[in-house]
């Protein structure tokens, strides 16, 4: 399989040991970003993977094209331009502190890029399914019409399409424009991870979810059936995606969730501490598109996705670091015992 991402990468800066930044007298670095999470995962499962996003040419952005081959991550759709990467600043959180996260990515490389950037015929030629994120066209209309015209020529190849809804709520003036700018997006996809932000009118012209007033913890089961129907039969969806996620003193609860066919299915609850939260949902939807294009039933689907998702709570960076054998092993045993 050959799954093709599109998006910008960056370059994280984050503070060792839980310090506050104003106490840190040294940083940590590394890069991610959703979709080139996704497909890191998806590398290590066995997947042929190709990013495609532009870095500048110095000694950063030659950092991390040898960052992403190091995750076997083909870089032949990796264009050179522009200064800079864009950054973002992590700042783990502890207990009662929440983890903060600051950006720093105007005028970057990825950003500047269009539609004309990008031979579409090259990379959807061979390929079997196209990923990418609501950050990725969050960023300024120059990206959302690349998105577009990526999106629509994958469709031309007959290449399978998922789009994560991924709110950064630092890149739209509301939520409302983002329910908006979701909707064209989503209409072209095969697969949606999320549920919010998206457009969902009913005759009067409110969202149903806010009629239904749908909002996590999912208590309530037939609101979310209600829903989870309006938007499959809305946008033509084969499956939606979900996570649900509470913390308690350290400790995260995990839920996933799997709409498709008409049928809704639901793991268990599973507890687990944090190592590094960053990447966990994107490590879940490398779990949907991995079970979804080995063609496993959707109960399996959810599961490796589940799978993958609390196990990337224990992995540090942005990158789930997971084999198909430890996946295979993780789903069939509970045990927590060192592997000998």
């Amino acid at each position: 399989m050959k799954v093709i991402g599109l998006g910008e990468i960056l370059w994280r800066i984050s503070t060792p040991n839980h310090l506050l930044f104003s106490q840190a007298n040294q940083l940590e670095s590394q890069f991610g970003g959703s979709e080139l999470n996704v497909l890191g995962t998806l590398s290590h499962l066995g997947y042929e993977t190709e990013m495609v996003s532009v870095l500048p040419d110095n000694t950063i952005g030659h950092a991390c094209r040898h960052f992403i081959s190091s995750h076997h991550i083909g870089d032949h759709f990796l264009k050179s331009g522009g200064h800079r990467l864009g950054l973002y600043f992590y700042e783990r959180g502890f207990s009662v502190r929440q983890s903060q996260i600051t950006y720093d990515r105007a005028g970057s490389a990825f950003s500047a890029c269009d539609g004309d950037s990008f031979d579409w015929d090259l990379i959807f030629r061979d390929a079997d399914w196209f990923h990418v994120s609501g950050i990725t066209v969050a960023l300024n209309p120059s990206c959302r019409n690349l998105t577009l015209q990526a999106m629509d020529k994958a469709k031309e190849y007959g290449v399978g399409i998922s789009f994560d809804l991924n709110y950064r709520e630092s890149l739209w003036t509301s939520f409302e424009e983002a329910r908006e700018g979701m909707a064209p997006f989503v209409e072209r996809a095969d697969i949606c991870i999320g549920i919010e932000p998206l457009s969902l009118p009913n005759e009067d012209g409110v969202d149903l979810k806010d009629v239904l007033k749908l909002e996590r913890p999912y208590r309530d089961k037939e609101s979310l059936l209600q829903a989870l129907k309006a938007l499959s039969d809305r946008y033509h969806l084969e499956k939606i995606a979900f996570t649900q996620r509470e913390l308690d003193n350290n400790l995260y609860r995990l839920k996933g969730y799997l709409f498709t066919d008409g049928q809704l299915f639901e793991t268990l609850d599973r507890e687990t501490q944090a190592v590094d939260r960053i990447g966990t949902g994107d490590a879940f939807t490398a779990g949907i598109l991995y079970g979804h294009l080995e063609a496993e039933e959707p109960q399996k689907v959810l599961e490796i996705a589940m799978t993958s998702f609390v196990y990337k709570h224990t992995i540090e960076g942005d990158i789930n670091l997971m084999t198909a054998n430890q996946l295979k092993q993780l789903l069939s045993s509970s045990n927590q015992e060192i592997n000998r």
